[in-house]
This record gives C-alpha cells, sequence and structure tokens, in this order.
C-alpha cells in the first residue's frame, strides 16, 4: 500500500513538473546543416567563447532578431 501511494506520488510531481516546462518554454527542433567552412568558423568563434557550438549559434541568432 506505501509503494502504490509513493508510486503516485512521484507521477502526480513528474507530470507537473513537465507541463510547467512545456508552458514555460516552447522549443522548435530542426535539422540544418553547414557548409563545412561555415561550421569551422562557428566551431572556432564558439570555443574562442568557451561555449558549445549550438549555443553560440543560439546568441547569434537571438541577437539577430532581437529577442533578448
Amino acid at each position: 500500500m506505501a509503494f502504490e501511494d509513493k508510486m503516485n506520488q512521484l507521477k502526480k510531481s513528474m507530470d507537473s513538473n513537465h507541463q510547467a516546462q512545456v508552458e514555460k518554454a516552447p522549443r522548435i527542433s530542426k535539422s540544418y546543416t553547414l557548409k563545412q567552412n561555415v561550421a569551422n568558423e562557428l566551431a572556432k568563434r564558439a570555443h574562442e567563447k568557451d561555449m558549445t557550438a549550438s549555443r553560440y549559434l543560439e546568441s547569434l541568432l537571438k541577437k539577430e532578431f532581437n529577442c533578448g
């Protein structure tokens, strides 16, 4: 009986936590291919700023689209 209660409690907390995350930050998952020279430059600049290439690209796009 205690095990079932604990499982129900966990399910409720997981569901509500997941729902809050979905509402908070909707994201688009899309894959793009970059030309090799562009990818290399992106990686080099990201490394200089101690960031991953994807995070650096995200920051560039945010600046370009004026969204933070």
